[in-house]
């Protein structure tokens, strides 16, 4: 099981599908390991989070961060 990782130096500002406000962090988050590797032979951990958003209250899925994990180390 994945746990921490280490934050992309570039943030994504997650937007309500909505109405556009910014959501800041998600309120349940799961990750997904694939079941095959790429070309690269890496295989690709995504973190998925359910967001709630403050101002109209839409609840929404997205991914919160992607990881690549191979022989050469990981790529965020």
């Amino acid at each position: 099981m994945l746990v921490a990782y280490m934050p992309k130096t570039q943030t994504r500002q997650t937007l309500c599908p909505e109405c556009g406000a910014p959501v800041k962090e998600p309120y349940k988050t799961w990750e997904l390991i694939a079941p095959f590797p790429d070309k690269k032979m890496r295989i690709t951990a995504t973190i998925f989070g359910m967001y709630e958003c403050p101002k109209c209250g839409e609840k929404f899925k997205g991914v919160v961060s992607k990881v690549k994990m191979g022989s050469e180390g990981i790529e965020l």
